[in-house]
């Protein structure tokens, strides 16, 4: 007769902080990525966004889709 051993994980008070630390260094990184992003495409010209699809109006809106929403913008 076999005898197996179930690990069940624990919930400890380290794993609730590093959890907690590990999403907000997640938020702190896609905020700044957002940021970069914005002005990047804000220093484009009429020209060069027209080029690429992005109308000018619409930087901040598909900026936070690549960051936030995992769609990197493809025309």
């Amino acid at each position: 007769m076999e005898y197996t051993n179930k690990v069940t994980p624990q919930s400890s008070v380290f794993a609730g902080l590093f959890s907690d630390f590990a999403e907000a260094r997640v938020e702190q990184f896609r905020r700044r990525l957002f940021s970069k992003t914005v002005n990047e495409l804000r220093r484009l010209s009429d020209q060069q966004l027209d080029d690429i699809g992005v109308p000018r109006d619409q930087i901040e809106r598909k900026a936070y889709e690549s960051v936030y929403n995992h769609r990197p913008y493809r025309h």
